[in-house]
């Protein structure tokens, strides 16, 4: 979905063509799996960064492509909304320091940001949703003109039928419509990419749609939409919201959203989640690619998949499988749960505790399964994004004879361990694998997030006599303020 597309009308036979072109891309990518030496090579590592552009008042400036221009650098590109942007870090061998290379990449990054949008008397907030938002900021003049955001638009609203609709409950419960896929860009996130060995692929995703419940409790830095106080998490329930696409008034049975934690743990291989993918979800953007992927393969190259990266492109999975034929060919795993901020080493700290864990779990993960029904993990996955520190969830233990609710927060700390030696499986070096386990340890002590935090310097002011809405501006400012200190949440000021 990182392509330019032209805006074009779509027809039935385009509709034909592109089903029949992802089923043979399904079968090419079969074929490629199989080659030998397929996707072998060290783990790498990587991430995408997204950011809100505001102004003085901590309200959205809408200038990105101003921005990019301005930038003028290839590892900056837009988002849907004129009042976003993304940083996209170069990928790293996980052997050694690549949290540290990471952090220092992206804090340059960040930097290189804050100092393009001062220039035009504005700033940047890494935060899960912005909490300055207004409803009037997702009319359709504030989506970046591109082709790609106007077919997704146009396209989600004919499968829809109607606007979008938000009802979420919290402290401040949030009903609202929408007539736009702009809504989307209110979440703002930090998705981490894991290059990753081919034939451990379903172990080591299963692993990660495992862990990641306990990873958005540990992150969440959502709580507050429209100015609403709502989940810890709120950008999980509020994506699912702004772009399903599915009529609710549908009382026999329900397509699958194309926004979900998934429909079950992997069995075999990745190919299932391609293939699931692919049976389940009309298409959007039905347009061909002049590859022909067998014809690649016939030359000895590997296919580029075009029309199965695009139609992957349109559905969200909190989880991603990715494949790639670039560097002779290979698969990643893409955690997209992870909010953006607070700040750059908490992060970089997450993402070590999400892959750390993952690795860490994996190897058991086969026998971990049969007492974990993959609901229950889609039930912690929300109920994690709902109540962050304070969540209850169903956890698995040895030789168990019925399910239990836990506190979430005793979870992480048992998991702790496991995450230190997931990295160290990896070849991560030992101090960067104690810096970070100590950046989560004192998290976790103080039950620390950027969701904690906002709320309670929120309350603060309130309690000074500041409107709700008067009271998120002067939270936002002092947040932005908070973060470019380039201190650990650990550290930010909690008292005004």
């Amino acid at each position: 979905m990182g392509r330019d597309i032209d805006i074009f009308e779509i027809k039935q036979e385009d509709q034909r063509r592109f089903t029949e072109r992802l089923y043979e891309n399904l079968d090419a990518l079969k074929i490629a799996l199989a080659k030998p030496g397929f996707g072998e090579g060290e783990i790498t590592l990587g991430a995408e960064l997204e950011s809100c552009i505001v102004d003085k008042r901590g309200d959205v400036s809408p200038i990105n492509m101003e921005l990019l221009s301005d930038l003028d650098d290839p590892l900056f590109c837009h988002e849907i909304n004129k009042f976003n942007l993304e940083y996209n870090l170069p990928f790293v061998k996980a052997e050694g320091k690549p949290f540290c290379a990471m952090q220092k990449d992206a804090e340059g990054g960040f930097q290189k940001l804050c100092d393009a949008a001062k220039k035009r008397h504005a700033n940047i907030a890494l935060v899960g949703i912005l909490p300055t938002l207004v409803q009037e900021n997702f009319d359709v003049e504030n989506m970046t003109d591109v082709g790609r955001y106007h077919m997704l638009n146009r396209e989600l609203q004919n499968l829809r039928g109607g606007p979008f609709k938000v009802n979420m409950n919290g402290v401040d419960p949030l009903k609202m419509e929408c007539d736009h896929i702009t809504l989307e860009g209110a979440n703002t996130s930090f998705q981490v990419h894991m290059r990753m060995d081919p034939n451990r692929f379903a172990d080591t995703f299963n692993a990660a749609q495992l862990v990641t419940p306990i990873a958005v409790a540990l992150s969440a830095n959502s709580p507050i939409c429209m100015g609403h106080r709502l989940w810890q998490e709120s950008r999980i329930a509020l994506f699912r919201h702004s772009i399903d696409n599915r009529h609710k008034d549908d009382v026999s049975w329900r397509q699958p959203s194309r926004i979900s934690f998934g429909n079950g743990w992997v069995r075999e291989s990745v190919h299932e989640l391609f293939a699931e993918t692919v049976a389940l979800f009309p298409s959007i953007i039905p347009l061909i690619d002049e590859e022909d992927p067998f014809e690649a393969l016939e030359q000895g190259r590997l296919p580029k998949l075009e029309e199965l990266s695009l139609h992957l492109g349109t559905t969200w999975p909190w989880n991603r499988a990715v494949y790639s034929a670039k560097n002779e060919g290979h698969l990643r795993i893409e955690f997209r749960a992870l909010p953006s901020g607070p700040s750059i080493e908490d992060m970089m700290a997450s993402a070590a505790f999400i892959i750390g864990l993952t690795m860490g779990i994996r190897d058991d993960v086969s026998d971990i399964l049969p007492s974990m029904p993959f609901r229950f993990a889609e039930h912690n996955f929300y109920r994690a994004a709902q109540s962050g520190y304070d969540a209850r969830i169903i956890w698995p233990s040895q030789k168990q004879s019925e399910l239990q609710e836990r506190n979430i927060t005793d979870v992480i700390e048992e998991t702790l361990p496991l995450m230190e030696k997931g990295l160290e499986m990896i070849g991560v070096d030992h101090d960067e694998i104690l810096k970070y386990a100590a950046n989560i340890k004192e998290r976790l002590k103080g039950r620390a997030n950027g969701a904690t935090w906002q709320l309670d310097v929120l309350e603060q002011y309130m309690e000074q006599g500041l409107s709700q809405p008067e009271a998120c501006h002067a939270m936002t400012l002092k947040y932005i303020e908070q973060q470019q200190s380039g201190k650990s949440i650990i550290d930010w000021q909690t008292t005004i």
